[in-house]
């Protein structure tokens, strides 16, 4: 019991916010020799063969603290984590201090730009520069045109040709032009007919010869009609 206390038994569960240094009971600038000679000497106190006539939470203690040293072993034994683990102990503020009085809040690059391209108020009365408007301007007069050049490619091709009217209802002798193959009529006199009603029944066939039968959108009849001579008021048989 009294090795067991002079090796750090009774103080481990003190010990358990302390460094790996604490634990083994060393200085930080300690050898790896005496790193080695002080593991050795807390395991031999707190072996588990060393706690068999201990009562119960002594024995817990003992298999606590014996764990606290192992892990002080490894990482102290190992050249590459002690180094990781005493630079983790050095204060910070060390490191950080120098940076505080350069940290202060300086207008980076990307802010200063975007405080050029703010938008300029005038003093007094608040009101926007006219400069500002320009972009919202452009946009306005771009929707404009494109709406207008929509408008105009969806009309239909305008035919100056003079047209009676725009029915379907014809009758034989009337002349007809055609418009996206319907006929529409149109002044014999005009000179600038496609065709003339010659005849009208139910049924293509009986078109006569030398004409040509076209369906009426306006009834369920065909037209025969036969074309007109180009700049004349006479047909083709004529």
């Amino acid at each position: 019991m009294r090795e067991a206390y002079r090796c750090g038994l009774a103080r481990y569960p003190r010990r358990e916010m302390g460094t790996h240094y604490d634990t083994l009971g060393i200085r930080p600038s300690s050898t790896t020799q005496e790193i080695r000679k002080a593991y050795l000497r807390r395991a031999r106190a707190l072996h588990p063969d060393r706690q068999l006539d201990r009562p119960p939470d002594e024995a817990r203690k003992a298999e606590q603290a014996m764990q606290l040293v192992n892990v002080a072993w490894n990482v102290l034994s190992d050249p590459k984590k002690k180094a990781e683990y005493d630079d983790g102990l050095r204060p910070r503020s060390v490191h950080s201090s120098p940076r505080s009085s350069h940290s202060r809040r300086q207008p980076t690059p990307a802010t200063a730009q975007q405080t050029t391209r703010s938008i300029d108020v005038e003093e007094g009365d608040g009101s926007v520069s006219v400069w500002a408007s320009i972009p919202v301007l452009l946009l306005l007069g771009l929707a404009l045109g494109i709406l207008i050049v929509t408008a105009f490619a969806n009309k239909d091709p305008v035919d100056n040709r003079p047209v009676i009217q725009s029915s379907t209802e014809l009758d034989v002798g009337d002349c007809f032009t055609l418009v996206a193959n319907v006929p529409r009529e149109r002044s014999c006199a005009s000179g600038s007919a496609d065709g003339k009603v010659i005849q009208i029944g139910p049924d293509a066939g009986n078109c006569p010869e030398n004409s040509q039968s076209l369906k009426d959108p306006s009834s369920a009849f065909f037209l025969c009609w036969a074309r007109m001579m180009p700049g004349s008021t006479n047909t083709v048989e004529s």
